[in-house]
């Protein structure tokens, strides 16, 4: 009987996890709230990001803010359900006091009708329909996070007339102008992606070492056991096609070992050297693969 309870949760588990978003990944700085999905995920560059530090009202049918920061940066964008046995109030307290523990400053909070209009969040700010809620069942706090640069993350939580729950977390990074790197859409709906490192010899350069972290943060979202490390390497003058087959498979397996230090382990590494490699892109190159 214990075996069959154990069975039943892990494929709850893996279910629940399923059930995420493709390509959508957790914050380091926010725990998950207990039991939830992911319901949208999104992020990339964009420019006048409204940040409010005051309620949302309707004037003469405008959207009317009287304290709030306009951003242009990167910003990434994570709705979640919450299980049943997380409560949204509780959790919003729980996630402001992690923040201010880890040294974050609230600029803004809010609750209920202080909020001012659901509608507004939900369609006009967050543009997520199932945001939109009773006035009365809402909170809302912004906050600035410790740190030598500036980032400024808000959460948003209601609950709906169907007893849904959800919580929106938005993180904004002011001034920066490209996109992070975004391989598991393009591995889910490409099935590969070039990883954005360039080489010192056989190793990742210096300068590439911090694309490896944001590789590694967005692919975890994905089962590593479905990915492969391509290595790619022309022949030089003077070399062969078995020197470049070694520098490339070299290259694998220390892009393939960078990784597993950031977190991600991906077992299969290859070097191709120059062969099979597809027209019109870098002879020198290593892409990660989705082969199932």
């Amino acid at each position: 009987m214990k075996t069959w309870i154990l069975l039943g949760s892990m494929l709850l588990s893996q279910w629940s996890i399923a059930a995420d978003v493709p390509g959508s990944s957790d914050l380091p700085e926010v725990q998950r709230p207990l039991g939830s999905e992911i319901i949208r995920y999104s992020e990339g560059v964009q420019s006048a990001i409204r940040f409010p530090l005051e309620r949302v009202e309707r004037v003469n049918n405008r959207l009317v803010i009287d304290n709030e920061l306009d951003i242009e940066g990167h910003v990434i964008d994570i709705t979640y359900e919450l299980g049943a046995r997380e409560d949204y109030r509780s959790y919003m307290s729980g996630l402001e006091a992690a923040l201010t523990g880890q040294s974050a400053e609230i600029l803004f909070s809010c609750e209920s009708r202080g909020c001012g209009v659901s509608g507004l969040w939900a369609n006009s700010l967050f543009k997520v329909r199932e945001l939109y809620g009773s006035n009365g069942n809402q909170v809302y706090f912004a906050a600035k996070l410790a740190g030598a640069t500036d980032r400024y993350l808000s959460a948003y939580g209601i609950e709906r007339g169907n007893r849904r729950q959800y919580v929106h977390i938005r993180l904004v990074e002011p001034g920066v102008d490209e996109s992070r790197f975004q391989g598991a859409q393009n591995l889910l709906s490409d099935g590969r992606v070039i990883l954005p490192v360039e080489f010192a010899g056989n190793r990742v350069s210096p300068e590439s070492r911090s694309a490896i972290t944001a590789i590694a943060t967005d692919l975890k979202s994905l089962s590593p056991g479905e990915l492969a490390i391509v290595a790619y390497r022309a022949v030089t003058p003077g070399g062969s096609l078995e020197d470049a087959m070694t520098q490339s498979t070299a290259r694998a397996e220390h892009v393939k070992a960078l990784l597993a230090e950031a977190g991600l382990v991906i077992d299969n590494a290859y070097g191709l050297g120059p062969l099979v490699a597809p027209a019109g892109l870098s002879p020198d190159r290593v892409e990660i693969v989705k082969f199932r």
